[in-house]
């Protein structure tokens, strides 16, 4: 992104590794039977947030038609998030 300096370019990796980290953690929970949507989805922000980040969402949803789920799911999901890095906003999604 030509927004962002180099050392926020070398940052910016890190929305990637957020959306990563809340997808194995939704499916280990959901494996388990107990998975915490509300609750991840805040540590995943939470994460952002201490590396100096702006996080506008990082949300676990339905691939179909993005609804939101709020335990174990059969269906197959997405991890959508965005980001403020400095004063370019990021987004990225990761399907599960």
């Amino acid at each position: 992104n030509g927004y962002l300096s180099a050392d926020e370019r070398a940052e910016a990796v890190q929305l990637s590794l957020a959306l990563k980290g809340l997808a194995a953690a939704a499916l280990a929970g959901n494996a388990a039977g107990t998975l915490n949507v509300a609750a991840l989805e805040a540590a995943a922000m939470d994460a952002l947030r201490q590396r100096g980040w702006g996080p506008d969402y990082m949300t676990l949803r339905r691939q179909h038609d993005l609804s939101p789920i709020t335990g174990p799911c059969a269906e197959p999901l997405v991890v959508l998030g965005a980001a403020k890095l400095g004063k370019t906003r990021l987004i990225d999604n990761l399907e599960v």
